[in-house]
């Protein structure tokens, strides 16, 4: 086979070649122009113009000969190319993982065992992890907790849907117990998009692992710090995959056999899970972008000793995380939480995204978004209710000034009014930053606390509960 440097060094003489030959069809196209508009010279001057159209138009072929090597050149070097492409190896885990870590920095140690195996394993262990996280008994306290709140509006199962979540992201997993990594081994690693699968798995593995365990893992008892956490890790393995791929001298070759096969269908998650697990892909990638801006894998790498700690902190990164000093959310407690003999049997911490996807169930996008910024800390609690009525809700939130709990106040009075089917009428209003509605079935007590920047929520299915929730609500 011709070797393609040779190849392309033929192909710039013929290419200097054709200059040539251009350039002396146009000096001669120049000098019959000339010969045109020159007064005629007695007894030659027809003569020597035909001998210049004449010579131009040998010249002229000539380069059309040329133009057409070049081109046959030019295909033959593009075929020698795409040979060279084919005849080189596919890469190996190792050698994957050796170029992820000159790039991004992440590395096991030791290496773990690189261990192919079917997509439908894969998943199955994502199952068990979760499970092993995530007991049926949590799963369906949180499933009721996120109805009383108002995060979905119908009954589901909250640990299937986790599952699901969780499984999306399928390019491998590692099993720390036994060190060994599992990828896909239907997706070929001399394709580009089977490169792009593995070091996806690859690169989630390895911030999870720089990251830490999460705290309870599936079961946070802060699910807005958790998400925070899990943002950072998921958009750094996200960031860092994507500059891979881009990178990849081999990007070209999706015709080989071995494309990745797409997950099976599952079960769908509600809008407001679903939105969580974007958020931690999409948002916790722009959130790592802004810190490679400011300094590349080591600015990046010095968020892991100072993990962000609220959703806040991802979607303002530059005002909240970036300040000097970082933001810390504002803790807020609900000491004594025991009312009327019944304890909450839920309590948790909804954050600025979870204050958004409660608007968001009932208003705009712009609207939700402009009500739920300046979220400073908040904390709910969750209290068994009667059978078929629904449970009890106290939700306290802190902002940042003034004007942002004003803000929120006036649209979460909109969205209760909207969730509950309240029509207006003048004694849900009739005191200055106070909502209240004294309904058989419904008790709730919006209430503006402008001097502490904050917003409580109290909202009872049962008007004795209610009583006594607010009540024991004043001290908080």
């Amino acid at each position: 086979m011709t070797s393609p440097i040779r190849a392309f060094f033929n192909w710039l003489a013929l290419a200097s070649v054709v200059g040539l030959l251009l350039w002396r069809e146009h000096s001669w196209q120049l000098r019959a122009r000339q010969a045109e508009t020159a007064p005629a010279v007695v007894g030659g001057g027809g003569a020597e113009e035909s001998e210049l159209l004449a010579t131009n138009g040998v010249l002229q072929r000539r380069a059309s000969e040329a133009e057409a090597r070049a081109g046959a050149l030019g295909a033959e070097l593009e075929a020698l190319k795409r040979a060279v492409e084919a005849a080189k190896p596919a890469p190996g885990p190792a050698d994957l993982a050796k170029q992820f870590a000159a790039q991004r920095g992440l590395a096991f140690k030791p290496a773990p065992v690189w261990t192919p195996a079917p997509m439908e394993a894969i998943l199955d262990k994502v199952r068990v992890s979760v499970e092993s996280q995530l007991s049926a008994e949590a799963a369906e306290v949180r499933g009721r907790a996120a109805l009383a709140m108002g995060f979905h509006s119908e009954p589901f199962d909250y640990r299937a849907a986790v599952i699901s979540l969780a499984q999306t992201s399928s390019g491998g997993y590692y099993d720390a117990a036994s060190r060994a990594f599992f990828y896909r081994q239907e997706a070929s690693l001399a394709r580009a998009d089977g490169r792009e699968a593995f070091i996806g798995g690859l690169a989630a593995a390895l911030t999870r692992q720089k990251g830490g365990e999460i705290p309870r893992g599936y079961d946070p008892a802060n699910d807005d710090e958790a998400l925070a956490l899990r943002s950072l890790m998921s958009g750094d393995a996200n960031a860092a995959r994507v500059r891979f791929s881009i990178a990849d001298q081999l990007n070209l070759n999706f015709d080989r056999s071995g494309a990745p096969s797409a997950p099976p269908p599952n079960y769908s998650a509600p809008a407001y899970l679903g939105e969580t697990w974007k958020f931690s892909q999409d948002k916790g990638s722009l959130f790592v972008e802004v810190l490679a801006g400011q300094g590349g894998n080591a600015a990046v790498d010095a968020a892991y000793a100072r993990p962000p700690r609220s959703s806040a902190e991802i979607l303002h990164p530059e005002t909240l995380y970036l300040a000097k000093p970082p933001f810390e959310p504002t803790a807020v407690e609900l000491p004594g939480s025991t009312v009327g003999g019944s304890a909450p049997y839920f309590s948790n911490i909804a954050g600025e995204l979870g204050t958004y996807i409660v608007l968001r169930s009932w208003l705009g996008v712009d609207e939700a978004t402009v009500a739920s910024e300046g979220w400073a800390g908040d904390r709910y609690a969750v209290w068994p209710g009667a059978a078929g009525a629904g449970d009890h809700v106290f939700w306290k939130t802190v902002w940042r000034t003034e004007a942002d709990a004003r803000e929120f106040f006036e649209q979460l009075r909109r969205v209760l009014m909207q969730r509950f089917s309240l029509p207006w009428r003048a004694p849900l209003d009739a005191a200055a930053g106070q909502f209240r509605v004294d309904d058989p079935q419904r008790v709730l007590r919006l209430a503006l606390r402008a001097e502490d920047k904050a917003v409580t929520l109290i909202n009872a299915s049962d008007p004795a509960f209610g009583a006594l929730l607010e009540k024991a609500a004043a001290a908080w």
